[in-house]
Formats: C-alpha cells, structure tokens, sequence
C-alpha cells in the first residue's frame, strides 16, 4: 500500500526547530496538484536546491517554509503557493494527486500525498470556524490555534470502511454512479463513519444502504491513511447473510454484482487496500 515504504522510515513528529537546508524537499502544492522536477525520463519531487538561485535566496525560503515530517534523513518542508513563480516549464510542472497513485519511487508517492493532505489542512483553517479570527500554527503540535477564543483544529482525519463481501467463491462489486464519484473502475462497498458509530455498524449500514443485502462474520483486515481523502481506511472482509437480491441506491451507484473468482479484475496499482482486499479474494486467502 501507499504508506508501505520499508526500509524507509517515515516520522511525523512535530517540530518548530527546523530548518530546510539545500537537500531538503520542497513541497509546493496548488488546486490538488504538488509541484516535480524532470530528471531523466522521470519525475521526483525537488529539493531547495533545484530553485535557490531562481529569483529566490535559501534564506527566503526558509523564512516561509514549514516543516512537514522526515522520511528517513531527508526532511520535507511546505512553502505558500505563491512563493516560487516563473519556473522553468520545461523542468519544472504539477501533478495530479490522483497521479500519484502510480508515481515512483513508492516513498516519494506517499510524501507528496501526505503533504498535500497537510496543506489542505492548513488552507482551510486560516480562520476559526467559531469566531472567524485567524488562527496561528501552535509551537507544540500539528494544530491550528484561534488566538481570540482557543479553538484548536487538528488534521481532518475521517474514519471509512471499505468491506470485500463473499458469497462463496464471488465476490461483490460495485461501480459509482457519475454524479457520485469520478473513479469509473469496479469497486468494493466503502463509506465513512456516522456520528457514535463503531466501523463494525459502518459495515452492515453501508452495505444496507448500498445494496439492500445484510452481512454476517465481518473480519478486520488491514487499515490505511488515505491522504487522497483526508481518510484512514479500515478495511473488512464479510459474509453474505441471506438473500443475494441487490437493492441498488442509485444516486451513489450504477451496478453491484456478485462476481465469480476468476472474473474479479486485477486492481490498478498497489497503493489501495481496495486493491489488496481484491488481491487477496483472488488468491483464495480472504
């Protein structure tokens, strides 16, 4: 999955005493896009030192960075949008979040999809919602602070389950419907959490709702950060219980189906534990 980075070890403690140096990774992010430089016949996200000297000092830099998290050694720091302006197009362009699903190495992936769930945390709480004052960062952890009547913002972090539903050797997919979702591939059933709802009852209401089918023998799975959503996923497998007559909500989607082992197609990318739910079905191991 996207956060699997082993040897490589991601640590997200929150510092104010750091300082980007020119080996350092500048994460500049805009409309869901996070800015790479050309190397090769590649991309890889650029360190300080593939812009110093553009119109821009290190000492600039550092006066408008903020420190992120560190894979390893290598510190990775957010600059504001405007900061860097008339890069090279040839070396220099954006790409998708979405994109990033597929972008190599695997660890440069994940540090891109996290800073751009950072810096869409930090973009949408510049003022508090309670008072509407603007907030500052906290000197002691990842926060945004209201000087005025205290509210604290921490990350967005929505809990979603994502289920593999069995009925023998099939498996249930779904496909969304085109107002509900842009994802056009064959999917399993996945939701986010209520109000005072454990993702056991997330399971059975999302499936419910979804299909009309009830589901018995849940079983925990793996979870994941889900940067692209500002989700942790937690995934399941399950049982059928009972009838196989789907019920279709249609504003969320078009088709569900049960589908048999050697028909279930073989996920996109590695990144998702979607894809290892599926992988697993087809190996036989769910």
């Amino acid at each position: 999955m996207i956060q699997d980075i082993f040897p490589k070890q991601y640590h997200v403690e929150y510092r104010t005493d750091c300082l980007p140096d020119p080996e350092s990774h500048l994460m500049l992010c805009d409309r869901e896009r996070i800015l790479t430089i050309k190397e090769g016949d590649g991309l890889r996200l650029p360190r300080f030192s593939d812009v110093i000297g553009r119109g821009l000092s290190l000492e600039t830099l550092r006066q408008r960075s903020r420190y992120l998290f560190a894979i390893d050694e290598s510190r990775y720091f957010l600059l504001p949008d405007d900061t860097v302006s008339g890069l090279p197009s040839h070396l220099f362009s954006f790409l998708q979040a979405a994109e990033l699903r597929q972008f190599q190495p695997r660890y440069e992936a994940f540090a891109g999809i996290t800073a751009i769930q950072l810096w869409r945390f930090y973009g949408t709480r510049r003022f508090c919602g309670r008072c509407g004052a603007p907030t500052h960062h906290s000197d002691t952890e990842r926060a945004m602070v209201c000087p005025r009547c205290g509210l604290i913002e921490y990350p967005k972090i929505s809990p979603a389950i994502i289920v593999a539903v069995k009925n023998g050797d099939k498996l249930l997919l779904t496909r969304y419907a085109r107002n509900a979702s842009n994802y056009r591939r064959k999917a399993l059933v996945a939701g986010f959490l209520e109000v005072g709802e454990t993702p056991e009852e997330a399971v059975h209401r999302e499936v419910m709702e979804e299909t009309g089918l009830r589901v018995k023998n849940l079983r925990p799975f793996k979870t994941q950060p889900w940067s692209f959503s500002d989700s942790l996923m937690i995934g399941f497998s399950a049982e059928l219980d009972g009838s196989d007559q789907i019920t279709l909500q249609e504003d969320e989607l078009c088709e569900a189906a049960f589908y048999p082992r050697e028909e279930v197609p073989d996920p996109p990318d590695t990144g998702s534990v979607a894809g290892e739910l599926m992988r697993a079905f087809k190996r036989g191991e769910l």
